[in-house]
């Protein structure tokens, strides 16, 4: 009784030793929801982490690089300003929210179709 009493005992400190904060993997420092709605289809959502680069962001590296050229401000992306956009009606509703490096991200906007949502955002929204 008493070896088994033991064994839990050092099987439990194992356990509370593997996942002490020492251990464990540091938070990014950016951490952003991003999601985008089209009338009419699917809403996408993906988390981008940048600091260091991951989460569920398909090009999450491209992204970051991005973001970090406006300070991680959505609204001050302009991609492919000159765009050649049709005049296609279906809107997106797009949003980024989270933090950047400490900072509060709350940003939101309609597209009126994917194309503007492309060349305004780049690889932020190409979810």
């Amino acid at each position: 009784m008493m070896r088994a009493v033991g064994t839990i005992a050092l099987c439990g400190a194992f356990l509370l030793g593997a996942s002490s904060p020492a251990t464990a993997a540091p938070d990014p420092k950016v951490q952003l929801k991003i999601v985008d709605a089209a009338k009419g289809g699917p809403t996408k959502t993906v988390w981008l982490h940048c600091a260091p680069v991951g989460g569920t962001h398909p090009n999450a590296k491209a992204a970051c690089r991005l973001l970090e050229k406006v300070n991680g401000e959505p609204g001050r992306l302009n991609v492919s300003p000159k765009a050649a956009c049709t005049q296609e009606v279906k809107p997106h509703a797009v949003a980024v929210i989270g933090r950047w490096h400490g900072k509060v991200v709350h940003w939101a906007k309609v597209f009126h179709n994917s194309c503007q949502v492309r060349a305004a955002t780049g690889a932020v929204l190409a979810i």
